[in-house]
């Protein structure tokens, strides 16, 4: 069966399954016990066509997908370089708290 196949039966499936539901004035209960055969028969059956619908979708579908993702390889990525701490630029550490204001330049708040 193929995915569109399986598709359909799924589609049918929940169509009879919820019929029964969505237009209860075509399912009179008849029998002594309040139940319809139709109704019965309809949600049984479409239970099953929805089933076999999921079924066939995740053995077309899902499992190759998943045999995919296991077997897939991530890029690696190299590890960063050390830079040197002499190019990294940091503020002085007295400069501004116990420097002396010129003319020239002012001190920092």
């Amino acid at each position: 069966m193929t995915t569109l196949n399986a598709f359909g039966f799924f589609l049918l499936g929940l169509g009879m399954t919820f019929l029964p539901a969505l237009a209860p004035g075509f399912f009179v209960a008849r029998a002594t016990d309040g139940s319809n055969t139709s109704e019965l028969w309809l949600v049984a059956m479409g239970t099953l066509q929805v089933m076999m619908g999921v079924s066939f979708i995740i053995r077309n579908e899902a499992a190759p997908l998943a045999v995919r993702l296991m077997a897939l390889r991530l890029p690696a990525f190299k590890p960063v370089e050390r830079v040197v701490p002499a190019l990294i630029l940091r503020p002085l550490r007295g400069g501004y708290v116990g420097g002396r204001s010129s003319g020239n330049q002012r001190l920092a708040a």
